[in-house]
C-alpha cells in the first residue's frame, strides 16, 4: 500500500509544484514566514528522503523540484467532483487496528469524511490506484467500495463538502 502523507506535506508539494524550481531557502522565506525555518527544513528533507522532492545543483546554486513520485502524489489527491458519490463500508477488527488506522488516515487524506462510525464518503473523484488498493482490502477484510449517483436527503453530506 502507498505512504501516507499529512496535508502539510501534500500542501508542500504543491506548492513546490507551483514554482518549477527554487532554492530552499528562498521556498521556506516565501510559503513559510512564520514556521520555523529548522521544522520546515526537517520537512522538506523527509520528503526529499521519501523520494518526492529532487535537490539538484545548477550555476553552483541548490535547488528543489518535485521528482516523478511528488507529481504522481500531487495528481493523486487532486480534489475533482465526478457528480457521484463513493461510500466506502469497512469493519476490521480490533485485532487489525493498525489497518484500520491505515484505511482511515488514507481516506481523510483522499478526502473522504466520516459519515458513521465505518461509513466514510466523498463526492471527489478516485484515482485508479486507490480502488486497486480498496479492492485488496477487500479480498482480505470486510471494505466496500460503493459508487452511487444520488442519496435522497444529500443536504447534510453536501455541507460536509
Amino acid at each position: 500500500m502507498s505512504q501516507i502523507l499529512g496535508e502539510n506535506s501534500i500542501k508542500l508539494l504543491e506548492n513546490v509544484k507551483h514554482e518549477g524550481k527554487i532554492s530552499p531557502y528562498s521556498f521556506i522565506k516565501r510559503y513559510y514566514k512564520s514556521e520555523s525555518y529548522r521544522k520546515i527544513y526537517t520537512q522538506i528533507y523527509q520528503l526529499e528522503k521519501r523520494s518526492y522532492l529532487e535537490r539538484y545543483i545548477h550555476k553552483d546554486m541548490e535547488f528543489l523540484r518535485l521528482s516523478a513520485k511528488g507529481l504522481s502524489t500531487i495528481s493523486t489527491f487532486r480534489k475533482e467532483k465526478d457528480g457521484k458519490w463513493k461510500m466506502i463500508i469497512f469493519d476490521i477488527p480490533e485485532e487489525k487496528r493498525k489497518i484500520r488506522d491505515y484505511l482511515r488516515s488514507k481516506l481523510k487524506q483522499l478526502g473522504f469524511k466520516r459519515w458513521q462510525n465505518s461509513i466514510w464518503v466523498t463526492p471527489y473523484k478516485l484515482p485508479d490506484e486507490v480502488v486497486k488498493e480498496l479492492k485488496i482490502l477487500s479480498e482480505k477484510y470486510f471494505v466496500r467500495l460503493i459508487t452511487v449517483d444520488a442519496i435522497n436527503n444529500e443536504r447534510d453530506l453536501k455541507a460536509m463538502f
